[in-house]
């Protein structure tokens, strides 16, 4: 039996996310697993520090935010991240030890060069696995001491042939999600399970588990619709963003829920999803088969994410506020438009993500004791 430590990371909820689908997939293997929340276990104000900057950096300065990120595609500047995990390799390793970890996976990127840096340093013979929670292959996600790569972007040949990675490194499995309802379940007997008026064009606002995004000028949008429909607000741990849409007087029926582990139930309820573009949600959308209207994406990473749905046609995106209208009105009352956005998600989605990396996991191992 392997003694197994995700390594996440609450920088948003989706490396969380990913993680515990993960850890439920590999315990039904029969295999002991631990999440860590690797910088708040390092030290609490190692975690403040990263999310202050993070929150700060896509709130007042985006743009140098998706600048850093481009910049980083041509030069190694990130490698900085490896060299501040020389710091850390101590308390990592403790964990390490104490979880007698024989498997480590790490579902951020940061965690996973802090233990790139921690198996070089420690000359660790444990085998590391990243779980890329985007859709897009960046070329900081590639370190010598992974064992292994598991993403939702198709493109691995291209990218183990760029950054040298042995191609049998690579594997096309989606992001780690949780279960999903059945999606032959109508959507107006999901909403009436919930409580939701059944028989109402029904759209899901959400900015990821940290609720980021500005909900009320996009309510202010959609009043210009015609028909009345019913949005559902899904506001993570943002209790003001809570207040401020209570606040805000719609035609429309206006609902808001504050962070729920029954998020994929809402979304498999509504009829379109209008968010950013967190890899962990859009893996969700796909799965749920919810046609996507991406606004306001954070420059970098979910931009990317962005141009992946929509190279797949599974997802539209708003480059202005008042484009949200007219896409969001097309989206919900062109039938041919709408389910062609359906069968695009049906190709691309990945349900069964986790289980199929709980089982590669396990393979993967196997082949090398039977070598040894």
């Amino acid at each position: 039996m392997s003694q197994i430590t995700i390594f996440s990371a609450s920088i948003g909820n989706g490396h969380n996310e990913a993680s515990k689908a993960l850890k439920e997939q590999l315990e039904l293997q029969g295999e002991t697993v631990h999440i860590v929340d690797t910088f708040q276990s390092i030290h609490p104000f190692l975690h403040k520090t990263f999310l202050e900057f993070y929150l700060k950096m896509i709130e007042k300065t985006p743009r140098l935010w998706g600048r850093l990120y481009r910049y980083s595609e041509e030069y190694s500047w990130f490698l900085i991240m490896d060299q501040l995990g020389t710091f850390f390799c101590e308390k990592l390793n403790s964990i390490i030890n104490k979880q007698r970890t024989n498997i480590m996976i790490s579902t951020h990127p940061f965690v996973t060069a802090f233990l790139a840096k921690l198996k070089k340093k420690k000359h660790l013979n444990i085998p590391l696995y990243t779980v890329i929670t985007d859709l897009y292959l960046h070329p900081a996600y590639a370190r010598p001491e992974i064992d292994g790569y598991f993403t939702a972007s198709p493109h691995i040949d291209q990218f183990a042939n760029e950054n040298n990675i042995p191609l049998n490194q690579m594997f096309y499995t989606g992001i780690p999600i949780k279960a999903i309802p059945d999606v032959d379940i109508p959507r107006w007997k999901i909403r009436n399970d919930l409580k939701l008026q059944p028989d109402e064009k029904t759209v899901l606002i959400t900015g990821g588990g940290l609720g980021l995004g500005k909900y009320v000028d996009i309510l202010r949008s959609i009043e210009q619709l015609d028909c009345r429909i019913q949005v559902l607000c899904m506001t993570g741990t943002n209790k003001d963003l809570d207040d401020q849409i209570k606040a805000f007087p719609s035609k429309h029926r206006v609902h808001v829920i504050s962070y729920t582990d029954h998020f994929t139930d809402y979304l498999r309820a509504s009829d379109v999803l209008l968010s950013k573009a967190g890899g962990l949600t859009m893996a969700e959308a796909l799965a749920c088969e919810t046609p996507i209207l991406i606004y306001q994406p954070v420059p970098g990473h979910e931009e990317d994410n962005a141009d992946f749905l929509m190279e797949f046609g599974t997802a539209v995106k708003a480059e202005l506020l008042e484009d949200v209208r007219s896409l969001l009105e097309k989206l919900l009352f062109n039938e041919e438009y709408y389910q062609g956005l359906v069968n695009n998600a049906r190709i691309l989605k990945k349900p069964n993500a986790a289980k199929h990396i709980a089982y590669l996991i396990k393979k993967l191992e196997s082949t090398k004791k039977q070598i040894l």
